[in-house]
């Protein structure tokens, strides 16, 4: 599926750009489902209200009610529809050499960037931080409702970082709620770093060592991103539930 110069550039960077590789139909479909999700929560008319109007509206009261939605996408049909397409199984296959039927998928979820609020943005941080069971996790990570860039909010990574492996992290729970691993930078690496500027339809695929943070939303637009991750059940220990490993790694931490 990928290509020896694609497969190349993911080992090399420990990430790669994926140029119009979602469907834009699927994209609209999963976009008319949040609408649907949120517009219930809402519990008024919303006849001819943009999405961004009733996510704004809901959240200012109750954010839970924004972030079940975020969470609850993933076994909606539509997106079960959506993450299919993405072949996530011969992808992770292709960059890690694996047998696909040991890949398997953790839940879609569909997070919002607020602008100017930084309540739920990352510091640098590698998802294996807190992916502690696992090898490798693949994460792939897409725009749902327009680009992503230095106004509207992305993430910024820097290339080739993955290549020390895990680094020492510092937990940090903010007030939020959100949970975040942070890293130290090394003398020179924040200059490397490379800014994801990609449009509805591109994907980027990540390692899961590579060092990454967001990137806040400064525009007048709230971002929403999907995110899934790829990883092999094998290697662990022992075969468990996805989300009793993660629930797992967490514990020591929330506790």
């Amino acid at each position: 599926m990928l290509s020896k110069e694609q497969i190349n550039d993911f080992s090399n960077n420990g990430f790669i750009i994926l140029k119009n590789f979602l469907r834009n139909d699927y994209l609209e479909k999963l976009k008319e489902t949040l609408m649907v999700m949120f517009s219930h929560n809402l519990k008024e008319n919303i006849h001819n209200k943009k999405i961004d109007d009733v996510v704004n509206q809901l959240e200012g009261l109750d954010h839970s009610k924004v972030y079940n939605v975020q969470k609850a996408i993933c076994s909606s049909t539509e997106a079960l529809k959506l993450v299919n397409s993405l072949n996530l199984g011969e992808l992770y296959s292709d960059l890690y050499n694996i047998d696909k039927k040991k890949v398997h998928l953790q839940l879609l979820q569909t997070p919002v960037q607020f602008p100017n609020d930084d309540r739920f943005d990352f510091e640098w941080h590698q998802e294996s931080g807190s992916y502690n069971s696992f090898s490798k996790i693949l994460t792939c990570w897409f725009p749902i409702l327009g680009s992503v860039n230095e106004i509207d909010g992305s993430m910024t990574l820097i290339p080739g970082s993955h290549k020390n492996g895990k680094r020492e992290f510092t937990f940090v729970k903010k007030e939020s709620g959100l949970n975040d691993w942070r890293v130290q930078l090394k003398n020179g690496e924040e200059k490397e770093a490379v800014l994801a500027k990609i449009d509805p339809t591109d994907v980027i695929l990540f390692d899961s060592d590579i060092i990454h943070k967001s990137v806040a939303n400064v525009g007048k637009r709230i971002r929403v991103t999907g995110i899934v991750r790829a990883l092999d059940i094998c290697s662990n220990s022992k075969i468990l539930p996805i989300q009793e490993m993660k629930n797992l790694n967490a514990k020591e931490y929330t506790e």
